[in-house]
């Protein structure tokens, strides 16, 4: 299909064009070994002289260790530990439609985690808060409410969004023109059809906002909704950036780990390769006549067969793998997965000096992470889609909602841990303190009950338990005893009482 760039909607500009082979590999990876396989030779290339069957069958045989979406999955599963918190300068109106703010079912919280999800995989994703398109002369806010008719939130994947400009107004970056391509199936008769349209917002100097729809009909864009003004001053649109390097341009925080799932698949697949092979000795001969040896007349091969050649010094024997190779191969992918556990746990690690651009970060330069980093430019977008709601509906200040940052460190941060116990032992924390951090790094269970556990210390004190948090010693006869308790001797005869 050959159109014209400046008559076709659906070009693409050069910040798309940079992005899309990252987020298809990032996607490919997050896709699992059935997306992995798809891809075939793109990031599983044919090894020299190997015939397209046995790639094939190596191919079929590799299987992907998708260290990826489990990292992934973490990362976002720390600050959505808890729901998104709505603060108590939220109107009635606005926090209304936090309960389906898609009109597709989704709770805020559940509609959050994919948003920011998607953004901490591909460093960019975006929302359209968008409005029904209805004849706006002379209704008022009263006639919308009365049929229902309300702001909703458009997930909007970054593959999606395919061309956007921006200007400088009043010292702030606005956007002045966003395409969306969206797909939708149609219905036809008994069957199906796929239809591809392209959303145009433009937005003009005086900071009015019209939207257009195109539609691809017989291999060609067509105009099917002339441009419509907006009741909105700006395009609708929020863009989460996890860490931002132009418009519509990052550096998504999981590209250098898929890069290492990637070699991982790759020296698994040879790993496998190799023990298949490994695992076949080669029946070799000598002393044998040709024609037999290159299979011409069959030879008879088994348990009760016997092997024969007219020659004396001939015999027959198996050629075995020696196995360096494996060993090699198995320290190599020991190694790429240390690695990838150590990527993962690097962007929960705490950086000092880190500066935030949010009031929280305004008092202080705090010690955060980059996964503390990024959820903190997401609260930020977050609010500024509530923003967008507001101007929708009439409603200036739509008030905030919080995100969780105070989630544990890395596992495995000894210094944090190290400096958490000291605090405990110089008494500069309570012990409710101290168990709670405990409860919140994952060191002790969430179930974890406080006043249970002080029973058992209660009970392990009656039995002289010291209350250091040295083990206790039954044996020992110098103990003194508690305070006003009595302490049974131990038995002389017999097995000693269980410990608490």
């Amino acid at each position: 299909m050959n159109i014209d760039p400046k008559l076709d909607p659906s070009t693409r500009s050069r910040a798309y064009s940079a992005m899309a082979p990252v987020w298809d590999k990032i996607d490919t990876v997050l896709g699992g070994t059935k997306a992995m396989r798809a891809s075939g030779q793109i990031y599983l290339p044919q090894h020299q002289e190997e015939s397209n069957l046995a790639y094939q069958e190596r191919l079929l045989c590799s299987t992907l260790l998708n260290e990826a979406e489990l990292t992934l999955n973490s990362w976002v599963g720390r600050p959505f530990s808890e729901p998104v918190k709505i603060g108590s300068d939220v109107p009635k109106e606005i926090e209304d439609l936090f309960d389906d703010v898609d009109l597709q079912g989704n709770q805020l919280s559940v509609f959050a985690r994919n948003w920011f999800r998607e953004g901490l995989a591909k460093s960019v994703s975006h929302v359209l808060v968008d409005f029904p398109s209805v004849d706006r002369v002379g209704r008022t806010v009263a006639n919308d409410l009365k049929e229902n008719l309300r702001p909703y939130w458009t997930f909007v994947r970054p593959e999606n969004l395919i061309f956007a400009s921006s200007a400088i107004v009043n010292g702030h970056e606005v956007l002045t023109h966003v395409r969306i391509r969206e797909q939708s199936l149609v219905r036809v008769g008994f069957t199906e059809k796929l239809v591809d349209r392209i959303r145009i917002f433009d937005r003009d100097d005086a900071g009015q906002v019209t939207c257009s729809l195109w539609e691809l009909r017989d291999r060609s864009w067509k105009l099917i909704q002339a441009p419509a003004l907006l009741d909105i001053d700006e395009i609708p649109i929020v863009t989460f950036y996890s860490d931002r390097m132009g418009l519509m341009l990052g550096k998504p925080p999981l590209e250098d780990l898929v890069d290492l799932n990637i070699a991982h698949w790759q020296s698994s697949s040879d790993q496998r390769s190799i023990l298949t092979v490994a695992r076949f000795p080669i029946l070799a001969c000598s002393g044998v006549d040709e024609d037999e040896s290159e299979g011409k007349k069959k030879m008879p091969l088994g348990p009760r067969k016997v092997l024969t050649t007219p020659d004396p010094s001939g015999k027959w024997y198996y050629v075995e793998h020696q196995g360096n190779a494996i060993a090699a191969g198995r320290q190599d992918l020991q190694d790429l997965e240390e690695k990838m556990g150590h990527y993962g746990a690097e962007f929960l690690t705490k950086r000092p000096g880190s500066t935030t651009a949010t009031a929280r970060a305004l008092d202080s330069v705090e010690s955060t992470s980059g996964l503390q980093d990024a959820v903190i430019r997401f609260n930020d977008a977050l609010n500024q889609a509530l923003v967008l709601t507001g101007k929708w509906i009439g409603v200036e200040k739509p008030g905030q909602v919080l995100i969780n940052t105070e989630f544990a460190p890395a596992a495995g941060d000894q210094a944090d841990m190290g400096a958490l116990a000291n605090a405990r032992t110089s008494k500069d924390i309570s012990r409710k303190t101290y168990v709670h951090e405990l409860q919140r790094r994952g060191t002790l269970a969430e179930d974890f009950d406080e006043e249970v556990d002080l029973e058992e210390i209660k009970s392990e004190e009656d039995l002289g338990a010291p209350t250091d948090g040295q083990p206790i010693d039954p044996l020992a006869q110098d103990a003194e005893p508690a305070a006003g308790k009595d302490v049974p001797p131990p038995p002389e005869d017999g097995p000693l009482p269980p410990k608490k």
